[in-house]
């Protein structure tokens, strides 16, 4: 049985190159666990505001050949994934760039309902 620090480093591996793309892009970006082992990628925002990748229809697969798709949700820094969502998207598309370009609309929607 492979330990927690193990498991964790094999599911970091499955999604390194997205962790990459979005680093590189200004999204800090860490593979975590929800509790319960239920994998996701966090994004820390500026102000305490985070955002919450999983699969379009459940939590990110451990597996990256069972990926499909991806949901992206906001939350607020009292809630960070614990609480309700502020605001998500959800697209089938499971490549990198449909992820990327989910993010961008999510925030930028976001601004927009906040007047910023």
């Amino acid at each position: 049985m492979l330990s927690f620090e193990e498991t964790m480093a094999l599911g970091q591996a499955q999604y390194q190159d997205v962790i990459d793309r979005l680093t590189a892009v200004g999204w800090p970006t860490a593979f975590t666990q929800t509790g319960g082992m239920n994998a996701a990628l966090e994004i820390r925002l500026d102000g305490g505001f985070s955002l919450l990748v999983t699969d379009a229809a459940d939590s990110l697969a451990w597996a990256r050949d069972e990926h499909d798709g991806w949901t992206v949700g906001l939350y607020a820094p009292e809630n960070q994934y614990d609480g309700d969502c502020m605001a998500y998207a959800v697209s089938d598309d499971s490549s990198v760039e449909a992820l990327e370009s989910l993010i961008r609309g999510l925030l930028r929607s976001a601004a927009n309902q906040s007047g910023a």
